[in-house]
């Protein structure tokens, strides 16, 4: 790995802000005769784009609100596209992939030495460090966004620590310093996410784990007694499962049962792309929360897009990265792929985007992670 690759110069900026994400998608942009011959090349995509096209059209002519709805109708598209962008505009994945991992350890960094010192540091009015004697905001991204942006190094650094040879220690604290800044955040969606994929990579790559059974072991003792030293942080945890008195949690649930009856009034097309705050508060009953979002990137696309979009974006989803990994399952993919799985587990209980994630689902039907 080397930083004059473009690749890896991008994969260890991108985490630390959504901004260079953008910036970077900028370049890969430069490759678009490529890439508009790879959607072109693949069914899958292509045709999914086409009828996300045509029922967004058609969820949003049946909107209340009809221009801001057609604003928001090409959100799946432009995601769809994005992987586009990391499937065939990036070239040297394997290292971009890496060069994520250690970019997610490096903001990991960031934030817990931000937190220790209660870092409180503005551009006028833009965050630098900022509200580190709550949950933090680096350049932007707070809360639970920040948290998501460290997902991918806490399993990608696992699975390369795995199945590297090269610098595995490395990328083993990239993942521990990744899970580390997680759990500042106080994130409930990001711990229940890191934690499933860190499962999920424990089953996908068993015979590697007992290999390696004595490290992963003392870094799991060390995590532990770093949340039982915290009192705070264990009383969050604790509530993850409380779903009669947390107000956080009792709030999500009526927030989704509304969102569930917006869906059986207009099940096939919605209530249109950008209608969910105004629809929600037609159907909210007096003494329920009050929002602007469902909280669930499920429902987002199934409230605003119908079940005819959710199918047609999910089931591209599932193709796109579940089907590369059956025709061929190779270490780098698993890793990859375990990368995105905890955002999406993530956005069960948060709508959020980060902009790594669509690049890193690209990387995983590309033919560099073959081996």
């Amino acid at each position: 790995m080397t930083l004059r690759d473009r690749d890896t110069r991008w994969g260890l900026l991108i985490p630390l802000s959504p901004a260079l994400g953008l910036l970077y998608y900028g370049t890969l942009l430069t490759k678009y005769k490529a890439i508009a011959k790879g959607i072109k090349s693949d069914p899958v995509t292509y045709w999914c784009i086409i009828s996300l096209l045509v029922t967004g059209t058609i969820s949003a002519a049946l909107a209340p609100d009809k221009a801001k709805a057609f604003a928001n109708m090409p959100i799946p598209v432009v995601f769809i596209c994005i992987y586009a962008l990391g499937r065939w505009g990036i070239t040297n994945t394997r290292d971009f992939l890496k060069a994520v991992v250690l970019g997610c350890g490096f903001l990991g960094v960031v934030v817990v030495v931000s937190h220790q010192l209660r870092l409180n540091i503005w551009y006028g009015s833009i965050p630098i460090l900022a509200n580190f004697k709550g949950r933090g905001n680096v350049l932007g991204m707070a809360d639970n966004g920040l948290a998501a942006m460290l997902e991918a190094g806490v399993a990608g650094g696992l699975g390369f620590f795995l199945s590297q040879t090269s610098y595995r220690w490395l990328y083993l604290l990239a993942s521990l310093t990744s899970l580390l800044g997680v759990l500042v955040t106080y994130s409930r969606g990001s711990m229940v996410a890191t934690l499933s994929a860190v499962i999920l990579l424990t089953a996908m790559s068993s015979r590697l784990v007992r290999k390696h059974w004595k490290p992963l072991l003392a870094v799991c003792m060390l995590v532990l007694l770093l949340i039982s030293q915290s009192p705070g942080l264990s009383r969050r945890i604790s509530s993850i499962t409380n779903l009669s008195t947390d107000s956080s949690n009792v709030g999500r649930l009526e927030i989704w049962e509304i969102s569930w009856n917006m869906v059986r009034d207009r099940l096939l097309f919605g209530v249109g792309p950008g209608q969910y705050g105004d629809t929600y508060e037609l159907y909210r009953p007096e003494g329920y929360i009050r929002t602007r979002s469902p909280h669930s990137m499920y429902f987002f696309v199934l409230t605003g897009w119908g079940l005819a979009g959710f199918i047609l974006f999910f089931g591209w989803l599932a193709i796109s990265t579940i089907g590369p990994l059956l025709k061929n399952n190779t270490m780098y993919r698993r890793t990859a792929f375990i990368m995105m799985a905890s955002f999406w587990i993530h956005v069960l209980f948060n709508d959020l985007y980060v902009a790594h994630v669509p690049l890193i689902m690209g990387c995983i039907a590309h033919p560099d992670l073959d081996e």
